[in-house]
């Protein structure tokens, strides 16, 4: 029954949760209203006790001797009803006034209209007692015995009860179901879909699992990331292709441009040439993403930002290093130097003068600054500038697919560390990297791993325990 409850839609579902609780607790009421008592126990005592006095009253009446009367008497004692016969004086007089809702004055209401009956303090021992008349001469005086409590729980309070539940059980079944039928699910999907990542984790991260309302949003969703994953693949295979044929045309014309008698057209041929090339390289780069692959070291960074800031020196650029002389670091030492040295590059493209340092923080984090003098980009572009294949048509339009700066994010991200770009004063711009801890990089890492292997498994055991699973 729970099982086919679960494999229900979510609008049978929310129906049964708001209508069935209010039948039930319909049902309760109506049981209660037939089982519990109508009145507290103190009413129906005093109604018992009135009516043993008016017998006891009716039996002296009619009883013809003294023995009989004394027989009498001595039954009722005997029954718990404490009375004594006295003059019929003692109905006359005031009657005693006693707070509503009092045991004995409620007795006095239960007695027949005929019944002359007066509430007096005793002569002889001052209890209340009540006085009822039995002819001209003669009364009887009965000390009512004490009231039983009434019990806590009254028939119209378990009605009120029940009528309260029939109204807040819905509600809160209704929320509960809610949170954990609708929102849960919602909030795993906005959870992976911020996670991810078409080259990477399982092939389908949305667990398809629950109403067949979450389960058919779930398949659409992990279609719709296969169909994605497709297209990027797809994609990228054909810019491979793409990029790769045409290293063995440039090759070509390289030659042909080097025969070339002219020496200003043979420069100008060569220059395309070049340009050509280095966007081929640029792409094939990017599209490699081989960055990941690279197995972690622990490199000395100074040693290999003095190593790339020596290449572009080597090649005429103005390129200076500032920081420690050794500090060890893990990373992946052939991408970290590949994205400082896309940095450099970018800046003696626009600048004089580019400056690289290192800083190192008290936790071992480090900050890899690259600054040149350049014109700087407009603040408005400095995140568009990330993004593959962006070129700037402004100051800093370049050759290229506008490749670089993505790549140095894609390797900065594969060390858990982030790339901030900022204009500097008066002019230039600053690419800073800041990189994690050591302690950190082994944390995010088992994270990264943990995350991705509980991503399948957890789908698998999701669709074996769920109740409702197809």
């Amino acid at each position: 029954m729970l099982a086919r409850f679960f494999a229900g839609s979510i609008h049978r579902q929310i129906a049964l949760l708001a209508v069935a609780p209010v039948v039930l607790f319909a049902i309760l009421g109506i049981i209660s209203e037939n089982l519990t008592i109508k009145e507290p126990e103190s009413v129906s005592q005093a109604r018992a006790i009135a009516m043993r006095v008016e017998f006891v009253a009716d039996m002296i009446r009619s009883a013809e001797t003294a023995d009989q009367e004394t027989a009498i008497l001595e039954a009722a004692r005997r029954t718990g009803l404490q009375v004594e016969e006295v003059p019929a004086a003692e109905l006359l007089g005031p009657e005693l006034e006693l707070e509503e809702g009092d045991f004995r004055s409620e007795i006095q209401r239960n007695l027949s209209a005929g019944v002359d009956a007066k509430l007096r303090a005793a002569s002889e021992t001052g209890n209340l007692v009540l006085v009822v008349g039995v002819d001209q001469r003669r009364a009887l005086a009965f000390l009512p015995p004490p009231a039983v409590p009434d019990s806590r729980i009254t028939d119209r309070e378990i009605s009120d009860f029940l009528a309260t539940m029939a109204m807040f059980v819905p509600v809160i079944l209704l929320s509960l179901y809610g949170s954990r039928m609708i929102a849960s699910p919602l909030q795993r999907f906005s959870q992976a879909a911020r996670d991810l990542d078409p080259d990477k984790g399982p092939e389908r991260p949305f667990d398809e699992i629950g109403p067949p309302e979450v389960r058919t949003l779930a398949k659409s969703l992990n279609d719709m990331r296969s169909r994605v994953r497709g297209m990027i693949e797809a994609r990228t295979r054909m810019l491979r292709a793409i990029s790769h044929d045409l290293r063995t045309p440039l090759t070509r014309l390289r030659l042909r441009a080097e025969r070339s008698t002219e020496p200003s057209l043979r420069a100008a041929l060569l220059a395309d040439i070049d340009a050509l090339a280095l966007m081929v390289d640029e792409t094939l780069v990017y599209l490699r993403k081989d960055a990941s692959k690279e197995p972690q070291l622990r490199a000395d960074l100074p040693s290999l930002m003095n190593t790339v800031c020596n290449d572009f020196a080597d090649m005429g650029y103005s390129v200076s290093y500032r920081g420690p002389d050794r500090f060890a670091y893990p990373c992946r030492p052939h991408a970290l130097k590949r994205a400082v040295a896309n940095l450099i590059d970018n800046g003696t493209k626009f600048a004089r003068h580019v400056k690289v340092e290192l800083h190192v923080r008290p936790d071992r984090a480090i900050s890899i600054s690259v600054t040149d003098d350049g014109p700087g980009i407009p603040p408005e572009f400095l995140a568009d500038v990330m993004e593959p294949f962006y070129k700037l048509d402004s100051a800093r339009n370049d050759r290229g697919f506008g490749l670089g700066l993505s790549i140095v994010k894609d390797i900065v991200e594969s060390h858990f560390g982030t790339l901030t770009l900022a204009n500097a004063a008066p002019c230039g711009l600053i690419a800073e990297i800041n990189l994690p801890s050591p302690n950190s990089i082994h944390v995010l890492a088992n994270t990264t791993a943990h995350n991705a292997q509980s991503d399948s498994t957890e789908a698998e055991r999701g669709i074996r325990n769920h109740p409702g699973r197809p």
